[in-house]
């Protein structure tokens, strides 16, 4: 029986084939890499609340901020600075936050200066 010959367009889809099946496999072996990483630093920083805290410090400013789907992936390990982008405030906020001052309260009597409105 004779053997039969492969063109050389199959032998070239065969080791494009193969090439692929080879990136795949590696790919797999670096995402292996890095969770096993991962599992690592987290137990790490799971033994020490600062360290927990440096992680997701570090982790928010890692992270592309908004509604991002990898952000909800952490929600579980608690908010820390504010874990969807924001920092929290408090309720009742004083007058001046926007410009992180504390300003003081305006008297009725006077303008925003100071100043005596009554004349």
């Amino acid at each position: 029986m004779a053997k039969k010959r492969r063109t050389v367009e199959q032998q070239l889809a065969e080791a494009e084939d193969r090439l692929n099946q080879l990136r795949e496999r590696a790919r797999r072996e670096e995402a292996r890499r890095h969770m096993l990483i991962g599992k690592m630093v987290l137990e790490k920083a799971r033994g020490c609340d600062r360290k927990m805290q440096q992680l997701m410090r570090e982790l928010d400013n890692w992270l592309p901020s908004g509604n991002h789907p990898d952000r909800k992936k952490f929600s579980s390990l608690g908010a820390v600075r504010g874990l969807y982008g924001v920092a929290l405030h408090p309720d009742k906020r004083h007058w001046g936050w926007v410009f992180n001052r504390e300003l003081a309260e305006a008297e009725p009597e006077t303008d925003r200066y100071g100043n005596s409105m009554i004349r």
